[in-house]
Order: structure tokens, then C-alpha cells, then sequence
């Protein structure tokens, strides 16, 4: 299966036309359509989506802004990975092995995700993080 998978902060950039990754995050997302990728993130992705627009971009207004997140996941078509036992076991071992890194659990999360469906693609704003985490596949990282 041809797949990408979405980190937190291109959902972000995708949804809102402020953010400053907006056009880089439609430009990538499009790219890799147009490559047949079918998108895929996971539900603590979102759940970190929901909270930078809850906590960074409208905190002081009602949680609308952050909801949109809510309601792109459950109607754009995005596809969502849910986590068992073995991907959080995998994602404390990427922790573990990489500890000097600064990865988050989510991110370490995204990655066992990655690996266990064998996805080709992950487009985030971390080149850094995610493009030094060997995984059993190799996996192209798109930056936005």
C-alpha cells in the first residue's frame, strides 16, 4: 500500500491558513496525493493537533478553532491508525534507543506506527527528529 502519514504540526499548518507551515503543509500533503499515498495519522496526533489550536492559536476564544481538528479527522477522508500494546512497547524502545534525541512520546508513537504498516511517507516539521530514527523500513520524511 502507498501511504503517508501525518505528524501534528502539518495538520496544523493544513488547517490553518495562519500558521506559518500552511502552504508548505498544503503543497506536501497535495504532493504525496499526487503520488497515489493515501494519508494516515493516528488519534494522539490529533489529540495534538486539538491542543496547539486549543492552548497556542485561540486560547483565549471558544475551543471552535481547535474543534475543526475534531471534525477533519472524523471527515476528510484521513485514515486512523489505532494504537495497540506493541506500538506503545515499540514507541519506549525508539525512546530508549534514541534518547538523545528530543523526540515526543507521540512522535515515537507516529514512527512505531510507521514501521509496523510499512508506510512510505511521513510528512511533519521535524526533519531533524524523524530523519535520524532508524526504522526497519526506510521511510522518506517530507519536511514542511
Amino acid at each position: 500500500m502507498q501511504a503517508a502519514i501525518l505528524d501534528t504540526g502539518p495538520i496544523v499548518g493544513l488547517l490553518s491558513d495562519v500558521d506559518e507551515h500552511h502552504a508548505a503543509s498544503v503543497a506536501a500533503i497535495a504532493a504525496s496525493g499526487r503520488k497515489g499515498r493515501k494519508l494516515f495519522t493516528i488519534w494522539e496526533v490529533v489529540g495534538e493537533a486539538y491542543t496547539l489550536f486549543r492552548m497556542r492559536i485561540a486560547p483565549a476564544r471558544s475551543a471552535d478553532a481547535a474543534l475543526v481538528v475534531l471534525r477533519w479527522a472524523r471527515e476528510s477522508g484521513i485514515e486512523l491508525f489505532q494504537s495497540d500494546e506493541s506500538d506503545h512497547q515499540r514507541a519506549a524502545a525508539i525512546l530508549q534507543r534514541y534518547s538523545q534525541l528530543r523526540l515526543s512520546y507521540v512522535d515515537a508513537l507516529l514512527l512505531g506506527l510507521a514501521e509496523r504498516h510499512r508506510i512510505e511517507e511521513v510528512i511533519t516539521v521535524d526533519m531533524r527528529h524523524f530523519g535520524a530514527v532508524n526504522l526497519a523500513h526506510r521511510m522518506t520524511v517530507t519536511r514542511v
